[in-house]
């Protein structure tokens, strides 16, 4: 099985040759969204890049009942919308912010011109995006066959791996409980569980993970191959 906190992969600008990455950096515009903020809209055709310079943002699906389902926190380094630049399809997630967070927006038009020229930008992205499917992927085997505790431990894991080193996963319980697809007294009993374990620690709108290494050899032992 994979061992989820054993993948070392960098954020997207740390995949990038320094001057490359302050490259991006000068062309790109810095915005600053509070807590909750929307970055980006699902159905939106605008293109472009957004990088995570400061805090983070949640990439979801705002349901016509008001419910959100998450599909991954992303922290410092990473980026999102890069299929908007290679294809004429909409945006498929909401996307908002965590707490403050700044981040870097990139025009298309800016875009093009650096990856034509820098084709390391090129290597970094497709590098970025497969490692990102690989998560969701393993996020739904989640979903899909283990039970509400193993579930719940393999999902908590999976998204820490694109929150640049943090230990927090900030959002509702009935957000992730639309997540793993279980109502939220059973996501409650779940995470009571795991908290007695010593393996999370719950707190209002968060949840803190004290020991990467210990939820992972956890997840490893009894989430199977």
């Amino acid at each position: 099985m994979l061992n989820l906190l054993k993948i070392t992969t960098p954020a997207f600008l740390d995949l990038l040759p320094p001057a490359v990455a302050d490259q991006i950096i000068a062309a790109s515009v810095l915005m600053k969204y509070s807590n909750g903020q929307l970055i980006h809209t699902r159905g939106s055709l605008k293109p472009g890049l957004s990088i995570v310079h400061k805090g983070a943002a949640h990439v979801g699906v705002n349901g016509i009942d008001g419910t959100f389902v998450m599909v991954a926190a992303l922290g410092p380094g990473e980026c999102f919308g890069e299929f908007t630049l290679f294809t004429e399809l909409p945006r498929t997630h909401d996307i908002s912010s965590i707490g403050e967070s700044h981040i870097y927006q990139l025009s298309q038009y800016k875009f093009d011109i650096l990856y034509q020229r820098e084709s390391s930008i090129s290597k970094a992205l497709l590098k970025t995006t497969l490692m990102r499917t690989h998560i969701l992927l393993e996020m739904l085997d989640a979903i899909r066959r283990l039970p509400i505790l193993e579930r719940t431990a393999k999902v908590l894991l999976s998204m820490l791996y694109t929150l640049g080193g943090s230990n927090v996963l900030r959002g509702r319980q009935d957000e992730l409980a639309y997540t793993l697809g279980v109502t939220r007294v059973s996501l409650g009993k779940a995470l009571k569980e795991l908290s007695r374990l010593g393996l999370i620690e719950i707190g209002y709108a968060k949840i803190a993970i004290p020991d990467h290494a210990q939820l992972s050899d956890w997840v490893e032992l009894n989430c199977g191959t």
